[in-house]
């Protein structure tokens, strides 16, 4: 029998040794890492106080129409505030997750600059994805979700969010959905090839 007790699950230190807290990063990567991170978190606030607009408008159940801005009236508009929703949720989501990689990738040692495209580009492109992947769940298209996930406003609030944050695994699945549906290219080529000689 050892004596050796056994070693964490999870490597917390982020291969520190105790007591070592300078930085590891010089000024001028902590200023690009400052950028981004506002940059994100004033997305993230945006995201919400619009969501919260909405939500306000819709929880409320009014008796008369309320007017949101952009000439939006609730319940006139209902469906297109749902899919208004879908689209900021699924910013949020993937706002969400590119701070918790901003914090994630600085404090394990792995952030770069080249990174931040990435950073810039992930919380449009979040949104724009979840109302696109909740236009083909609803039309029956892609079965990841039931079609009528996006009937009800917290629904559709949460698949959005859900999308958003995990946009890189459902590009995979789709992509694989893809292949699987219509093949790759170079299967094509071969297949052609193939058939020639």
């Amino acid at each position: 029998m050892s004596d050796e007790l056994p070693q964490p699950a999870v490597e917390l230190t982020d291969g520190r040794q105790p007591g070592h807290f300078a930085t590891r990063y010089p000024r001028s990567a902590w200023f690009q890492i400052a950028v981004e991170f506002v940059f994100l978190l004033v997305v993230l606030i945006a995201v919400s106080v619009s969501l919260l607009i909405i939500g306000k408008a819709v929880g409320a159940k009014p008796v008369n129409p309320q007017a949101l801005a952009f000439g939006l009236q609730y319940p006139r508009d209902r469906t297109f505030l749902i899919w208004l929703s879908i689209a900021l949720s699924g910013s949020a989501g993937g706002t969400a997750f590119a701070l918790k990689w901003l914090y994630h990738s600085v404090a394990k040692w792995t952030w770069n600059r080249d990174r931040i495209l990435w950073r810039f580009i992930v919380p449009a492109l979040s949104g724009v994805f979840a109302v696109f992947v909740a236009f083909m769940v609803s039309a029956e298209i892609v079965p990841f979700l039931n079609a009528k996930a996006f009937d009800s406003f917290y629904r559709a609030l949460g698949a959005g969010f859900l999308l958003g944050y995990f946009s890189d695994n459902v590009l995979a699945a789709l992509q694989n959905l893809a292949v699987k549906w219509f093949g790759t290219v170079d299967a094509r080529v071969r297949s052609a090839s193939d058939k020639q000689d």
